[in-house]
């Protein structure tokens, strides 16, 4: 009984996979939804308003007062999200309100201890929630975080500032009434302070606020449900199976009158009904262990467990009807018939691997989109780590600035600069590249460039025509241009306009900025380094070259180092343009409020302190992006191993059947020492034709065959919509996920014929079944 004993493992460990995957769909469930109203929280209850990105909007200090006075006269609540990474790329969640009358946005969260945020709270005080306990004695509560696997924090909206610019998207709490009186006030207040000039209209229109799709999943949560049911499927074979090898014992137990429906339970419902018990007290113990789990999902738990076990237990009812028509004659006879169970197990083999090249044929072109936005924000993951200051203020400097002074400047490059470079600050001056400039400057007669420091270098390689990195010491006096080798010809022209490019900002140095240029700038020698062509240049500025991802094709390349340059060159490192600006600044633990803070000494003896309060992250609509993609491509990963488990089961449940049928055959050819394909010949002859079968069904079903039916069942369930978007794919695509499929299969199928035959070799010699 060897045979069955096996069987009967496999059968235990699908059962008790299924009750897995049932534990998984529910903490999966209630993991997104959680996280997902927390990052939605006050989204469904409000009206979107935003703020345009316009210079004279881009102080908090002058536009959060408008915002709080307009709010409070209308009684109304705003909330903005903030998302950003940690250290070690983990999530972090921030959302941001200010509250002036009672709010339904609680309702979206737990606490573990403390108290909500009131009016008074947001308004006044600095008091904030998380997730985690900070220890910071401004916290008032901690936020209860299913699985506490991510940050979540609750502050007031004045906070929000110091890591966000002005302009951007928030939501209002209120009716539309109080809404438009709010956008109202808003403009008014605007206007009375004189933040637009004379003339200039502003309409409700321009604060509506504008969304964005980032592009939602086609393929949900129900891909895990149909890979459960496909393991259920496998399971009702295996059951089959089992009886089926169970015969003889059954015909026994028959002839001591034992009814059928008891004879289902000892073989079949006991088995089932051991498992769900196992299963479910492990499952419910998991539940309760789980950090701040919730009664409902505990319930959620409990009851999938056991719509699960009615499934199965409904299902093997089948195995009921087999064992009906067991014949006690047959059954002591050892007499078996095959060709029912192995023509059912081959159909569904057939169905399945239809499906699951169909489903992965919609992942990989999902993955192929997923791929070109990924591409598209590569470059851009690096602003993660880095923040501008924005707004750039006039501070105590206007009569300075009057006058033309430009103190403000030189403190910057003189002072401040040395230390952020120091810090890792990324410098590209890309602006002559901005759709704005090529536009005005369109009958410009001179050489466009870029300008880089070291760290840009660093972060983003260039290439020589060797295909080496370059290499420039920060002590370099000499004064380097990166010029692609395609220009080699123009190096005399290139060389004299750069030499005059550097004689005027000399000059400037001189006259505009009252500072002695030292002998080794002033007597530097201009070198070219030629670099390899076609190298794409990311500008790290979100208004070059939008439709080319930011990226400059080619661009000579000015090389700034502490020692080569002027004040000069890096005068426009900081203008208030925000991610426009050339100067990145290296955040400390992605951090802007840490950074800033340790700046502070620094930014006081500079007597900047004024003029740089605020750094903020470079791009929060691009980190949200990446966030949105970086959710998706663990979701497609999670699909993919999911699906990928599902053919491997069923690939060794297929052989184990196969196998039985033909065993005695295999073991003597593999006692006269044949070689393994001849000896296993009439499977590859199977595996052969039903792929062939397969194959050409899917080239069928993607050139149109059953597109209306898919069409129709993609109203219903997700998984035929994903398939049927997918309709149209490339013919080579789809040979190319049949072939890896096919691949996948055989090698399974390899070793599991080595495990079977290993493990039926003696029983059969002995004369077993």
């Amino acid at each position: 009984m060897r045979g069955a004993g096996e069987l009967k493992k496999i059968l235990s460990s699908l059962l008790a996979f299924i009750f897995a995957v049932s534990f998984l769909l529910v903490y999966n469930q209630a993991y997104r939804n959680e996280l997902d109203h927390m990052e939605k929280a006050g989204e469904g209850i409000s009206r979107q308003f935003g703020i345009p990105n316009y210079a004279n909007f881009s102080s908090p200090d002058e536009m959060y007062p408008i915002l709080h006075e307009a709010a409070i006269e209308s009684t109304v609540n705003i909330f903005r999200t903030h998302i950003n990474y940690g250290v070690d790329d983990e999530v972090q969640i921030h959302k941001y309100v200010l509250l002036t009358n009672s709010t339904r946005l609680f309702d979206s969260f737990r606490l573990e201890t403390g108290k909500f945020l009131t009016s008074d709270d947001t308004q006044h005080r600095n008091f904030f929630l998380s997730t985690l306990d900070t220890g910071n004695q401004d916290q008032v509560g901690i936020i209860k975080g299913f699985g506490n696997n991510y940050l979540f924090e609750m502050k007031p909206l004045k906070v929000a500032y110091e890591h966000l610019p002005v302009a951007g998207q928030y939501f209002v709490e209120a009716s539309e009434e109080r809404y438009n009186e709010f956008v109202e006030r808003v403009i008014s207040k605007i206007i009375a302070n004189e933040l637009v000039g004379q003339g200039a209209l502003l309409t409700p229109e321009d604060f509506k606020g504008q969304s964005y799709n980032s592009g939602e999943m086609e393929i949900e949560e129900d891909f895990f449900t149909y890979i459960k049911y496909l393991i259920i499927i496998i399971v009702i074979i295996m059951l089959i199976y089992y009886i089926f090898n169970e015969s003889k014992r059954i015909g026994v137990m028959k002839m001591h009158g034992l009814s059928n429906l008891y004879l289902w339970y000892l073989v079949v419902g006991r088995l089932i009904t051991v498992i769900f018990v196992l299963a479910a007290t492990t499952s419910v113990l998991a539940a309760l262990l789980i950090k701040d789990t919730t009664v409902q999902f505990v319930g959620n738990v409990i009851i999938s467990e056991l719509i699960s076990y009615v499934i199965v237990t409904l299902i093997s009812l089948i195995a009921y009807i087999y064992i009906s028509k067991i014949k006690v004659v047959d059954a002591i006879k050892n007499r078996k018939e095959t060709k029912g169970i192995f023509a059912m197990n081959t159909l569904l083999k057939i169905g399945c691997s239809i499906f699951l090249i169909l489903v992965i044929l919609s992942i990989w072109n999902q993955y192929n989109d997923l791929h070109i936005k990924q591409e598209n924000l590569k470059s851009w993951e690096r602003s993660k780590d880095y923040g501008v200051f924005y707004p750039v203020k006039v501070g105590n400097d206007l009569e300075d600035l009057q006058k033309g002074s430009p103190k403000t400047t030189v403190a910057e490059v003189t002072g401040l600069y040395p230390l952020l470079n120091r810090m890792g600050a990324v410098y590209i001056d890309a602006r002559a590249y901005e759709q704005k400039s090529l536009v005005l400057n369109s009958e410009f007669d001179g050489i466009r460039s870029i300008s880089v420091n070291l760290n840009y270098l660093h972060e983003f390689p260039v290439y020589d025509i060797q295909n080496n990195s370059v290499k420039i010491l920060e002590d370099t006096s000499d004064f380097i241009l990166l010029v692609p080798e395609k220009y080699r010809d123009n190096e005399k022209d290139i060389l004299d306009y750069f030499k005059k490019i550097r004689k005027s900002r000399l000059e400037a140095d001189e006259n505009l900025f009252k500072i002695e240029v030292p002998d080794h700038v002033r007597n530097q020698q201009l070198t070219i380094n030629w670099i390899a062509n076609g190298q794409k240049i990311f500008s790290f500025n979100p208004d070059v070259f939008r439709l080319e991802n930011n990226m400059i094709v080619d661009p000579i390349i000015q090389v700034i180092t502490e020692k080569n340059s002027l004040v000069a060159d890096k005068a426009n490192m900081m203008t208030g343009g925000g991610g426009r600006d050339p100067l990145k600044v290296k955040l400390i633990n992605r951090d802007s409020q840490q950074t800033l803070k340790a700046l502070e000494p620094e930014l006081k003896r500079l007597e900047l302190d004024d003029n740089l309060t605020n750094l903020i992250s470079v791009d929060q609509y691009v980190i949200e992006q990446i966030y949105d993609l970086q959710k998706q491509r663990n979701q497609l990963l999670f699909i993919s191993l999911g699906l990928l488990a599902g053919l491997l089961v069923l690939v060794v449940q297929n052989l184990s059947v196969f196998f039985s049928k033909y065993q005695r055959r295999f073991i003597v050819r593999r006692l006269f020492g044949v070689g393994f394909f001849k000896t296993y010949k009439e499977y590859i002859w199977l595996l052969t034709t039903t792929w062939l079968i397969q194959i050409g069904i899917c080239f069928l079903i993607n050139n149109g065959l059953a597109s209306r039916l898919l069409e129709k069942a993609g109203s219903v369930f997700s998984v035929a919509s994903s398939i049927y978007q997918a309709i149209g794919s490339s013919d080579i695509n789809v040979l190319a996920v049949g072939g890896g499929v096919i691949v996948i299969e055989l090698v399974a199928s390899v070793l599991a014929l080595f495990v079977i035959e290993r493990k039926n070799k003696v029983k059969i010699l002995k004369g077993g079944v």
